[in-house]
């Protein structure tokens, strides 16, 4: 027994003493008398006991070996083929070791370790698909590369999952930003058309995307002002300028017609063709939805496809064309002009004539506007002419004016109040002169409606703490004008009296001079039982009067700009409603909530008003009609005519 021990001992000191070239081929030398046993046990042929063992640890170390070089990798070229030569490079030399150059090819080998390798690379993309639509174009190479891989996996069900999966959990929520889920469902299009041209998997996918935008009161604002705004721009922008662009007019809410249905409406046509083959299993992903139709359409009639109806973005570009014009001073509509004549390719001359009549009204007002200020200007002179001697430095034209005809614009915004005797003789002076050249028209201000151009002498503080009078200009809105011309005729004012001046409530004239407490324009009198103003000098703000201002200061003229009444415009809309409603009720009585929305989408639609209302904003509009004694609302819900 020593002698044994004896021998082990040498033996194992020889081993330690060997090179490792001698311990590497000695390991080799082993694995390949392990790798002949389990030959000769049949273990590792097709249907030995560690067949299936053997597969499942190949998987996991193709896909490791894949997530390691392609994960987060989506502008490099050639991905797949460097998978595809470390299967041929690494894993095949192994196996051929393993099971032998017969069994190789008998158990094609070689096949299942492409597929394998395959399914790696699609379940690695699967994982980071978010990300792959959000990089897009940047991405393009990766899309490419993954739509060829899919050809051979035929995994587009698990990749239309994982897509919907992550749009819902990324998009659907309210931290995400309106235009940045449009920007996402735009490059999910792209991509998903690249993958998948018959569009049976786009319409999958976004489908929980599209039904959240649609309940997103901004959606259409920032379609409308991606496609005309050149500064926010992108893909819509360009999308609106595409040479091949079609017309929306047959654009609808849901793909619900089947091909075959499609067909037999279709007329006979030679160039028709089948939609691209895509795999669809029974009782999966794509059956379960019943999408059979492709979307088709460019990426404008997806948006708009997301409504069903023009008519909204045909409408809320009038409301933004409206505030763009109103504030436009120079009167230039080059850049109107233009994207009007883009809009009308797509969306049809006859929807956007109220928008066209709307530029003309600007062009036509450019025109007037000149031949009043020429008029005007004659007649200074001649008045100057007979009156040498009144002496008057020229001042340039005092009064623009946007001439609208309101019949077709949205409805404007008109709280009225009075202006400065000096701002209402100017208004006068033009509106008389108007109504000289076009008799027997008159114009009827909007007072709260345009822009005051002021130069005013303000207080502004200097790095050594002195105080300065500079002239500043202001632009300015009509009230806050006539607010501040009132200091003219005397420094120092109640809130009462500008009330009274005004016309207008005390709480709107605080809140409107905050603008010129801010601007150290104005100041607040200490001390006075009444809310008093008067002009701010350097003695009030060095000796730190104005620190109680800061207390009235926090609200701005935050509605300056903005020309439209959105609650205007949806009362008007109303008003046309009601006279549906009337009649429906006294000629059938009495009527439930639903049969009125299912009759007014019936009858309203082909008028000039569409109705596009909710179930639940007609019934806060028939609770409105009711408060006023018109109708009169049942205890089982039934609507009807007050009788009188």
């Amino acid at each position: 027994q020593q002698k044994y021990q004896q021998q082990l001992q040498e033996q194992e000191e020889e081993n330690d003493e060997s090179s490792p070239e001698q311990q590497a081929q000695e390991d080799t030398d082993e694995e390949l008398t392990l790798f002949q046993d389990l030959r000769t046990l049949g273990w590792i042929r097709k249907g030995g006991m560690l067949q299936q063992p053997l597969g499942e640890a190949l998987h996991q170390t193709i896909f490791k070996y894949v997530k390691t070089i392609i994960s987060a990798e989506f502008e490099e070229e050639n991905m797949f083929e460097q998978v595809k030569g470390y299967k041929e490079g690494a894993l095949e030399p192994w196996l051929h070791d393993l099971v032998g150059p017969k069994a190789l090819e008998q158990d094609d080998w070689s096949s299942r370790l492409s597929y394998s390798c395959a399914e790696c690379f699609c379940l690695v993309r699967n994982e980071e698909i978010f990300n792959l639509v959000a990089e897009y174009p940047d991405s393009h190479a990766a899309v490419v590369e993954l739509e060829r891989v899919l050809d051979r996996t035929r995994m587009h069900p698990a990749l239309g999952q994982a897509l919907k999966e992550s749009l819902i959990r990324r998009l659907n929520h309210p931290g995400a930003n309106t235009s940045q889920i449009i920007d996402v469902y735009i490059n999910t299009i792209k991509v998903l058309r690249v993958i998948d041209p018959s569009d049976r998997l786009l319409q999958v996918v976004t489908e929980p995307v599209r039904a959240y935008l649609r309940r997103r009161h901004n959606t259409v604002r920032c379609i409308i002002t991606s496609l005309t705004d050149q500064e926010v721009g992108g893909d819509l922008y360009e999308e609106l300028r595409r040479q091949d662009a079609r017309p929306l007019e047959h654009v609808t809410a849901e793909n619900d017609h089947s091909d075959d249905e499609e067909d037999d409406e279709r007329p006979p046509d030679f160039d028709w063709q089948p939609p691209p083959p895509i795999t669809k299993p029974k009782g999966t992903f794509f059956a379960s939805t019943g999408v059979t139709k492709g979307g088709g359409g460019d990426i404008l009639s997806m948006l708009v496809s997301i409504y069903g109806s023009k008519e909204l973005f045909v409408n809320e570009y009038r409301l933004m064309l409206a505030d763009k014009l109103l504030a436009n001073l120079d009167f230039n509509t080059d850049k109107e002009v233009h994207t009007l004549e883009l809009l009308k390719l797509r969306f049809g001359e006859l929807s956007m004539r109220n928008c066209e009549i709307m530029i003309k009204d600007t062009d036509d007002s450019k025109r007037i506007v000149s031949n009043i200020h020429n008029t005007l200007k004659s007649n200074a002179s001649a008045n100057d002419d007979a009156n040498p001697s009144e002496e008057e430095p020229k001042k340039k034209d005092p009064v623009d004016a946007e001439i609208v005809s309101h019949i077709f614009w949205p409805a404007l915004k008109n709280e009225q109040f009075k202006h400065h005797p000096r701002l209402q003789a100017d208004l006068d002076e033009f509106a008389a002169e108007y109504a000289r050249l076009k008799n027997p028209r008159r114009l009827v201000w909007l007072n709260q409606l345009g822009t005051v151009q002021l130069e005013l002498d303000v207080l502004e503080p200097q790095p050594d703490g002195t105080m300065t009078v500079e002239t500043r200009d202001f632009s300015v809105a009509p009230l806050l004008a006539t607010l501040i011309s009132h200091f003219e005729d005397k420094a120092e004012w109640t809130l009462e009296d500008l009330s009274n001046e005004t016309g207008i409530s005390e709480q709107q004239v605080q809140k409107r001079m905050s603008y010129w407490l801010n601007n150290r324009v104005i100041k607040l009198v200490s001390g006075r039982e009444q809310v008093t103003y008067e002009i701010a000098t350097t003695e009030h703000l060095l000796q730190g009067e104005n620190d109680q201002n800061a207390a009235f200061a926090s609200v701005d003229d935050e509605d300056h700009g903005q020309a439209v009444s959105l609650a205007a415009q949806e009362e008007e809309e109303m008003e046309h409603y009601e006279s549906y409603i009337c009649g429906m009720l006294t000629n059938l009585g009495q009527l439930p909530l639903e049969r009125i929305h299912n009759m007014l989408k019936m009858f309203v639609t082909g008028s000039d008003v569409k109705y596009n209302k909710t179930p639940q904003q007609l019934s806060m509009f028939l609770k409105h009609l009711c408060k006023q004694e018109k109708l009169e609302c049942g205890p089982d819900g039934m609507y009807k005519l007050v009788k009188k």
